[in-house]
């Protein structure tokens, strides 16, 4: 069991983050807007990385919660990454160049509209199947068996926040090191819930974390620039090969330097993540939040952190 402060905390943020999602999808028509669907995405995540940190002992209903969460995410998925594309597409034929690059990216956008289309239809399929609306239950007064933990709010705001940061921080020097597309939007996920989780904890520090929040979400904004230009990538090359196969010369050609723009763009932010993630690992990550949450760094006593900070 947790802390009971700690409990009373989680249980504050769920309210919080489920008021917010149910605003968000009380909207009409929020699936058909690119916007509101993005923010419905996050809001779920959000939401998701709480249930990720309270106790599911204590809370009678958390795995369909949290299964119906995870599906509302993956619901939203493809039709969200669809509508990232054509925003960039809608970017690159403003700034086309010659009447033959606008023409390809014209035609570009008609298969990725076609796709949105398609996308939307199963996404509504789906999202039908979710029963949403039983997320009201999440607030269900929790089961809090005694005894509780016997420790502090702020240990066990650190025990919670230890562990994901040695997943999200411990890989990031090989990451630096060699850009990987899918291992890159690994490590976004686990920035975003290192994150997350942060946020949700700040009430047991002194003083907000907001620094250190900050430089996670430029890390996570980074990286998931990185991997919409990296989809993009792999969405133009699908098409010049389909082209190609039909002898599509003057298409094929205009798609490669489509492409050419797309890579640069994608390897620039690979070289910010890489700026971004200087210096930044789990001792790091401690030496930031412990002294917030008035605790010695891992190993040093309380006379041995108080020195380390003169």
């Amino acid at each position: 069991m947790h802390p009971a402060e700690l409990a009373i905390l989680l249980h504050r943020a769920l309210e919080v983050r489920l008021a917010r999602l149910q605003e968000l999808l009380a909207a009409p028509d929020w699936a058909e807007d690119m916007e509101q669907l993005h923010q419905v995405r996050v809001g779920a995540r959000r939401l998701g990385a709480v249930l990720d940190l309270v106790d599911p002992e204590a809370y009678p209903a958390h795995k369909g919660h949290r299964r119906a969460l995870r599906g509302l995410v993956d619901t939203l998925g493809l039709t969200r990454e669809l509508d990232v594309h054509a925003g960039h597409l809608r970017e690159r034929h403003a700034e086309a160049r010659t009447p033959c690059q606008a023409a390809v990216i014209e035609h570009l956008q008609e298969r990725v509209d076609r796709g949105r289309v398609k996308a939307r239809k199963e996404m509504q399929r789906e999202l039908d199947r979710l029963k949403l609306p039983h997320l009201d239950r999440l607030l269900d007064v929790p089961s809090l068996p005694a005894p509780f933990q016997a420790a502090s709010l702020q240990e066990a705001a650190w025990s919670a926040l230890e562990a994901r940061a040695a997943a999200a921080l411990e890989d990031l020097p090989g990451l630096m090191a060699r850009e990987d597309p899918v291992a890159l939007h690994k490590e976004r996920v686990r920035l975003k819930k290192l994150r997350y989780a942060l946020e949700a904890l700040e009430s047991a520090f002194a003083a907000p974390p907001e620094a250190l929040v900050g430089r996670l979400k430029g890390l996570q904004s980074t990286l998931g620039e990185h991997h919409d230009l990296a989809a993009l990538e792999t969405l133009l090359w699908e098409e010049e090969a389909r082209l190609r196969s039909h002898d599509r010369v003057t298409l094929c050609g205009g798609i490669l330097e489509v492409l050419g723009d797309v890579a640069e763009a994608r390897r620039a932010a690979f070289v910010r993540f890489v700026d971004l993630a200087q210096g930044l690992d789990p001792a790091a990550f401690a030496r930031e939040v412990c002294p917030g949450l008035g605790l010695p760094l891992p190993g040093l006593s309380p006379q041995g952190l108080e020195g380390s900070l003169r």
